[in-house]
């Protein structure tokens, strides 16, 4: 879908927005309306599944086109002198976006201060607001002739090029691997400890505490981003997001009654969650810079969004392989050979491929980065070819 929304734009308007600016109004629009039947979808007598999965499909295409158009325009939006902090403002957005529509929406519901669909409209409202300041006061940069994109055909030859770089497929190799060993902790770890009673909505007030230093950590990781090698940021913080995964588990072994309040429970709950979140946003911002860095700007919107995809397959499909082995790993009746809870097993597993990973990663990773840029352009490949 990248390649078919590249080569096709207004070029009065700009090649970016003439594919954000609608899309995102769109985005606002539904966000307004499906807020006015939100309740009526949700807790009815029986969920309204059909609609609720096409509202889904619905705002997951506009978003999609949305995030193509952004990725592509966010690698010359910036003058060249501030090009280095491209990822900063993406992380820094994103964390931004999430934290406010996940831990600030549910925050603000416990506090009875605003619902879920009163909370969809105001967004919808700003939204659109946002937009249509972006299209009234920001200019997008006209295209050089030689960065013209091509035909859609030509689009979809491109990504096929980009997979017979050796650097291409070295890359998604990595992010099909590397968050194997921590998969526990993202996924199963939150219901383990609600499980052990835990309240959600503890767990959510810790995560609050920690927004505003998830959205000034990418800031501070512009430092080490900026040069030439911003996946190292990513390779320091590793070892300590994979130490995360056997702290978590004995936590969660350990959790205690939550009357009286356990303090020491809570301190180590939040010293964990902190090291989580500055190893978690500032990997993050490591592949994010790298990814702006490699990126071929003459396609840069098929060619980032083609690594982000890369990158949320390689986030999503360890959650749910871990939830299947997690499931099928437990066994607790009297007629099991050896009873073991599955979260434990995984939890072995996890911190054994993470530190194999890790021994084993190190060097083709740094033998990547050292790869010029020019050995990441299609252009390169078909010369090459």
């Amino acid at each position: 879908y990248t390649s078919f929304d590249a080569p096709l734009y207004i070029s009065s308007f700009g090649r970016r927005k003439t594919w954000m600016v609608p899309t995102q109004v769109l985005i606002g629009v539904v966000m307004m309306c499906s807020s006015m039947r939100l309740n009526s979808l949700l807790y009815g007598e029986q969920p309204a599944i059909l609609p609720l999965m096409l509202l889904f499909l619905l705002m997951n295409f506009l978003c999609a086109t949305q995030d193509i158009a952004v990725d592509g325009w966010a690698l010359t939006m910036l003058r060249k002198e501030n090009s280095s902090y491209q990822a900063t403002c993406n992380a820094a957005g994103q964390t931004f976006g999430f934290t406010l529509g996940w831990t600030g929406v549910t925050l603000l519901q416990q506090l009875q201060l605003l619902n879920v669909s009163g909370f969809m409209f105001f967004t919808g409202i700003i939204f659109i607001s946002v937009t249509l300041v972006v299209a009234v006061l920001k200019p997008e940069m006209q295209l050089r002739k030689e960065d013209q994109p091509k035909g859609v055909t030509e689009s979809y030859r491109s990504i096929f090029s980009m997979l017979k770089l050796k650097p291409i497929r070295t890359l998604i190799a990595v992010l099909f691997t590397w968050k194997l060993g921590f998969a526990v902790v993202d996924s199963v770890a939150p219901l383990k400890f609600q499980e052990y009673g835990v309240p959600k909505e503890s767990l959510t007030y810790m995560g609050s505490l920690l927004m505003p230093l998830e959205i000034m950590l990418p800031l501070f990781a512009s430092h080490w981003t900026a040069g030439p090698m911003p996946f190292n940021l990513a390779l320091w913080m590793y070892p300590f997001k994979v130490a995360i995964v056997p702290i978590t588990a004995v936590l969660a072994h350990g959790t205690p009654s939550m009357h009286p309040f356990p303090w020491g429970f809570w301190i180590s709950m939040m010293a964990v969650a902190v090291i989580g979140s500055v190893t978690t946003e500032w990997m993050f911002v490591s592949q994010i810079a790298f990814f702006a860095r490699v990126s071929d700007p003459s396609i840069g919107g098929t060619y980032m969004s083609f690594l982000n995809t890369m990158a949320n397959l390689g986030q999503k499909l360890p959650p749910t392989a871990t939830f299947f082995l997690v499931d099928h790993l437990t066994c607790r009746e009297d007629s099991c050979f050896l009873k073991a809870d599955g979260f434990y097993v995984m939890t072995c597993a996890c911190t054994i491929i993470g530190v194999v990973w890790y021994v084993l990663a190190v060097r083709p990773i740094q033998h990547m980065q050292a790869q010029d840029v020019e050995e990441w352009k299609i252009i390169r490949s078909k010369k090459v070819k």
